[in-house]
């Protein structure tokens, strides 16, 4: 019996020991790598989020980018990632976790400010919404709903939409009437057969969120999906955050980042869920942060340009990933196939 005391005794000490060192090998770190997309993004997020963790904590973030769910995989796969902290996708957040290419996240640790529901996965912290919107040349008839932009006859004109199913289907199942709650599961064959209605008038399945821009500021299309933060402010183009799809980028940590490095990244996600922060980044860039406190700290007549605040979450649509997943390689083969005309 004593033995048995005297080894647990021994197992706690152990475990006391291992927390000390990590609590002491937390401290010794200077230097913790991240990395995001660059340009304007990567701009707001070392003015709001890293220059405060950096001026509190001593340790200095190196920004890298752009990234990718290919690079984590390497990383993972090497035994030895080269960064601590990655922004990620929803649709990179749900095979990361299928490829279990993430370390778990420590929420206590994180101890966040509030933040809204849909921001808080095991292992991700979600930081940044965007809105792919219904937008339009100025000049135009202006639309309110996907059934209208399917609508060739009262909204003539040109449009683009994006070389992803994962968007598109879903649109499509609102411009025939879906409610945007029953999404989930996609009924493929009704999607599909909507599309062929607006196929003749698409000049652009575009592949990036700069060209999906750059045709309706142009005016190579009258009407198209475009990126919220990509059209605000242009003079020519017009969107509605109604039936968007809310988009949510996320903070992940590599399989295999060290524990003391971990411990710190924690640190600076806590600081991603300050509304005072998310604020200093919303000037810059017209995409919302998570907190569930954003509309106390934007200005009263800046609230309905940004995804979340002044309702405009509520009136769009967001993406389940799990069920994408489970028809995504059937949807992807005959997505290609209706690009074709088989």
């Amino acid at each position: 019996m004593f033995d048995a005391i005297r080894l647990q005794a021994l197992g706690v000490a152990s475990a006391l020991i291992s927390a000390s060192a990590t609590t002491a090998g937390a401290q010794d770190v200077t230097e913790i790598r991240l990395m995001e997309m660059g340009g304007i993004s990567g701009e707001a997020v070392q003015a709001a989020y890293i220059d405060p963790f950096e001026r509190k904590t001593g340790i200095k973030i190196v920004r890298e980018n752009p990234a990718s769910l290919g690079k984590i995989k390497v990383m993972v796969e090497s035994g030895n990632p080269t960064v601590d902290m990655m922004l990620l996708t929803d649709g990179w957040l749900a095979q990361a976790k299928v490829e279990g290419l993430l370390e778990p996240l420590d929420w206590e640790a994180i101890d966040p400010a509030p933040i809204l529901p849909g921001a808080r996965d095991d292992y991700a912290i979600g930081w940044s919404y965007a809105s792919a919107v219904m937008a339009w040349d100025s000049e135009a008839k202006a639309p309110e709903t996907w059934a209208d932009f399917w609508n060739l006859a009262d909204f003539p004109g040109k449009r683009s939409l994006p070389d992803d199913p994962s968007i598109v289907l879903p649109i499509a199942l609102l411009a025939d009437g879906v409610p945007k709650d029953a999404l989930y599961p996609l009924d493929l064959d009704r999607a599909f057969n909507k599309l062929k209605e607006i196929r003749p008038a698409i000049s652009v399945w575009w592949t990036s969120a700069g060209q999906s821009a750059q045709l309706l500021i142009d005016k190579e299309v009258t009407y198209g999906m475009t990126y919220n933060g990509r059209v605000y402010g242009k003079p020519n183009v017009d969107y509605t955050f109604n039936e968007g799809y809310l988009v949510l980028s996320w903070w992940g940590v590599p399989k295999g980042t060290p524990p003391e490095r971990q411990a710190a990244a924690m640190k600076f996600f806590h600081e991603t869920t300050l509304p005072e922060n998310e604020a200093v980044a919303m000037q810059m860039i017209p995409y919302s942060g998570a907190s569930a406190q954003l509309d106390g700290v934007i200005p009263q007549d800046k609230l309905a340009d940004f995804p979340t605040t002044a309702g405009n979450a509520e009136i769009q649509w967001t993406a389940n990933r799990e069920a994408w997943q489970q028809v995504a390689a059937e949807a992807e083969k005959r997505w290609q196939q209706f690009k074709l005309g088989l």
